[in-house]
């Protein structure tokens, strides 16, 4: 099922607040877009660096942007297509700081 991403003007608004940000948002993006997906299988193998959020009640996924000098923190579904829910956008150092199962930015 094809991506789509829920509050994608999210991670533009970081980006203009954080310009170095851009181009590794851009290509996130752009390879999103490409992106065909059914099962979370399908997603490692595009994202290797994907990770799992363990022992949540959502289904969360992280993925490391930029080098791992960004994370950004989805809600996930597959239900008519495959939903990325941006919940997180931030740093490495502020995603430390964040509980990766209940935060909620957006």
């Amino acid at each position: 099922m094809k991506v789509r991403v829920i509050k994608v003007d999210s991670i533009w608004d970081y980006c203009r607040k954080n310009a170095r940000a851009v181009p590794s948002f851009h290509i996130f993006l752009e390879k999103l877009k490409n992106c065909d997906w059914n099962n979370l299988n399908e997603i490692k193998t595009d994202f290797p660096k994907m990770s799992l959020v363990e022992n949540c009640d959502k289904n969360r996924i992280v993925f490391d942007i930029g080098g791992n000098n960004y994370r950004v923190i989805c809600d996930y579904n597959f239900y008519r297509n495959c939903c990325l829910y941006v919940a997180f956008i931030g740093t490495h150092a502020e995603y430390d700081k964040v509980d990766a199962c209940t935060v909620q930015m957006y």
